[in-house]
């Protein structure tokens, strides 16, 4: 026998033991009982080779039939041993890519923080464990402006830098989560009394410095909100439910760290209730439109009225427009109490001028009524089908509404006043902005808020302030309404003073249109009650 023969079929056979190894750690990632009977045939291939060469090495074989199997042999060991390292190579592939879209699925492509999914399923298993622990909810102050003022390329880097600094500083306090756009979480345990101190104290290291990005210097300041496992829940949506209240109320309160108390629950609480209650009250019309009248100073005739939503309940109470109006804000459903005053407007308009009424009806509109395309587009639709309309109504907006989206106000505003429409700022005074607001926006009528006008007599700085506005308005070629007016000392004083317009008690209390009209409507000259 030749040793070629030998050689083709010892190597076939050490190409089959070579390939034990990868069917091995394929059986081992698989867990598939076809691949550990395929290792089975291998080693019984193994065995085969031995007993064929031991058979042809004591049997007297023709030269042909020698080299034709030991080339088959050599063959099958080369290919066995082939296709077991490629399907082993294919399946680590096949491994790290499904641990890639594994990562993807649970990292933020931004930052390469864990993202929201990961963060509750970390939330769900510290739970588990009931150890302890803190939840932090962290967000950016104003990056919204960083990013309208800068662009969204460089808030992006802001993002980065402040991921990778904040994961510095930590150490292995805490791990870091990117849970939405500027809002992060922190989960901290707390066996030791020190270790929350100590992440707080990580977390203001990495802000105390400005970010340098390009040729700017950022600083940013940050709103915490926290809950504790075990003190205010067990729960994981029930601790962030409740991180995420701390933390709004870090923010209405204009404060760097909050953490969740049960007053806070009982709030959110009544929130949801009200809101339920509004939304009833929308869908069962159970909402009032209230008169009151605002008459020319000069003249005591009428100039028009202002509408005022109530809200009356079954025990004959009214529920208090500054308290649902709020509400109803925060809950998104102002739209839909806007949307029903403007028609109830349209409505009793119709009933007024039917019995003689010339003026305007004042109607006040929400912050959210100015951030909203729908509104507009309601508006519009309004106008298509009576173009009059913006003759009839003078939309009547605080500095508050104004200036929580000035660029959004004054796009809505232009907008409704290139229609006809006219405005007024109500509580005009109260706020830091108002000659800001005359400058920049389509402003024809001023209303001086009524805890100037109520003590103007008494109080020298009120006075002044009533005094100036006048003085300003007549220049800026504004009307100006004095609303809160409740004496005739005040309203003599006003009067000599060339206040356009004048609104309060002293002439009338907020009234339903039937009042109204037998007050107001069936006489020549309308009385004062």
């Amino acid at each position: 026998m030749g040793n070629i023969f030998v050689y083709m079929i010892v190597l076939g056979g050490g190409l089959l033991t070579l390939s034990i190894l990868p069917t091995i750690q394929i059986c081992r990632k698989t867990n598939r009982v076809f691949w550990v009977l395929l290792l089975v045939l291998i080693i019984g291939f193994i065995l085969g080779y031995g007993w064929i060469l031991y058979y042809f090495l004591n049997s007297s074989i023709g030269h042909f039939v020698e080299n034709s199997v030991s080339l088959i042999l050599f063959g099958g060991g080369a290919f066995v041993y082939l296709v077991m390292k490629l399907s082993l190579k294919s399946i680590i592939k096949i491994e790290h890519y499904a641990e890639h879209q594994r990562f993807l699925a649970e990292h933020d492509y931004l930052t390469n923080l864990p993202n929201r999914k990961k963060f509750f399923q970390t939330l769900n298993k510290h739970v588990k464990y009931s150890a302890p622990f803190a939840l932090l909810l962290i967000d950016l102050n104003n990056f919204k402006k960083i990013n309208d003022l800068y662009g969204n390329k460089l808030g992006d880097i802001l993002l980065n830098i402040f991921a990778k600094t904040m994961n510095k500083n930590l150490g292995g306090i805490a791990k870091l989560y990117r849970i939405g756009g500027d809002e992060f979480a922190l989960l901290v345990e707390t066996l030791s009394i020190d270790s929350f101190e100590t992440c707080m104290n990580a977390i203001n290291k990495s802000i105390k410095s400005p970010f340098a990005i390009y040729e700017h210097n950022l600083r940013i300041k940050l709103t915490m909100g926290a809950s504790f496992y075990l003190k205010d829940s067990v729960h994981p949506n029930e601790l962030f439910t409740q991180a995420n209240l701390a933390l709004q109320e870090a923010k209405r309160i204009q404060q760097p760290y909050v953490a969740y108390q049960k007053e806070l629950g009982k709030r959110a609480n009544d929130l949801r209730d009200m809101s339920s209650k509004i939304k009833c009250a929308i869908n069962e019309q159970e909402f009032e439109l209230y008169l009151q009248p605002i008459f020319e100073a000069d003249s005591e005739d009428m100039h028009g009225a202002e509408v005022l939503i109530r809200w009356p309940q079954s025990d004959g109470s009214f529920v208090s427009p500054d308290l649902f109006i709020g509400i109803a804000e925060q809950s998104g459903l102002i739209l839909g109490i806007s949307k029903w005053v403007v028609l109830e407007t349209i409505n009793h308009l119709k009933k007024l001028k039917t019995a003689g009424f010339i003026g305007a009806l004042h109607v006040n509109l929400s912050t959210k009524d100015l951030e909203s395309p729908e509104f507009y587009e309601f508006i519009d639709e309004l106008l298509t089908a009576d173009p009059s309309l913006s003759d009839f109504i003078m939309f009547e907006i605080t500095e508050r509404a104004m200036m929580t989206n000035l660029e959004a106000a004054q796009g809505m505003m232009q907008k409704l006043n290139s229609r006809g429409f006219e405005f007024s700022i109500d509580d005009f005074g109260t706020g830091f902005s108002s000659l800001v607001l005359l400058r920049e926006l389509p402003i024809s009528q001023i209303k001086i808020d009524q805890s100037f006008v109520k003590d103007m007599l008494t109080q020298i700085t009120d006075y002044a302030i009533v005094e100036s506005t006048l003085f300003l308005a007549s220049r800026l070629n504004c009307k100006v309404v004095a609303e809160g007016i409740e004496n005739q000392d005040v309203q003599q004083t006003l009067t000599s003073m060339n206040c356009d317009y004048l609104q309060g008690y002293y002439y009338s209390k907020p009234i339903n249109i039937n009042e109204f009209i037998n007050i107001y409507m069936n006489e020549e000259k309308y009385r004062i009650i």
